[in-house]
């Protein structure tokens, strides 16, 4: 009898935790579920430079425990503010696209050429790289080593006319005007590394 007792005790015990882990789990993932917050989004596919206007935008309930500080609240006031870098119809909007200084914004859409094995095979418009010159013997006696020539640049454009013979891509890149003089010059004396960057 008092083993019989026992068991029955264990299965009660069992069944009351598994009824209050259910519940607790539940309560958990309402929780969770409730946790989102307004953000703004790119109603209409947005081009570096252009001026964002109340029609641009399009508000976003979201869930993002960890990454609301990256992107703008619904609550901010966009109008007025400048395209730092392509913006697709119903991406978020990054902090870092966009900027206040729109009277001084210096852009400029610059075109380069890269070999298919110096840039991510899946690379796309609107992703931010690095841009590194690697030295080329054949178009300089003196090879310097690697250096960084940009830095979290966005890419405007993609030429892949030349994907399937083995040559060349042409990416138009964003970059301020001060750096286009060391673009042509280091086009002029090797070639680019295109590198992704991640955050």
């Amino acid at each position: 009898m008092r083993i019989t007792k026992k068991k029955n005790q264990s299965k009660n015990i069992i069944a009351v935790t598994l009824i209050v882990a259910s519940f607790v789990s539940a309560y958990i993932l309402s929780s969770l579920a409730n946790r989102t917050v307004l953000m703004w989004s790119a109603r209409v596919p947005l081009s570096v430079g252009a001026r964002i206007s109340s029609s641009d935008l399009l508000v976003q309930r979201v869930a993002l425990p960890d990454g609301d500080s990256l992107y703008v609240r619904s609550d901010r006031d966009l109008r007025e503010f400048r395209v730092l870098r392509p913006l697709g119809a119903g991406e978020l909007i990054p902090l870092t696209s966009i900027t206040s200084q729109g009277e001084s914004l210096d852009i400029s859409a610059v075109p380069i050429k890269v070999h298919l094995s110096d840039l991510p095979i899946d690379i796309s418009v609107g992703e931010i790289v690095n841009l590194y010159h690697v030295g080329d013997s054949q178009l300089s006696h003196e090879v310097e080593l690697p250096s960084l020539v940009l830095s979290r640049t966005s890419i405007l454009g993609i030429n892949r006319k030349g994907e399937n013979l083995g040559g060349d891509l042409s990416l138009t890149i964003s970059t301020s005007s001060k750096n286009i003089l060391r673009l042509m010059t280091s086009m002029s004396s090797g070639r680019f590394v295109v590198v992704r960057m991640y955050g």
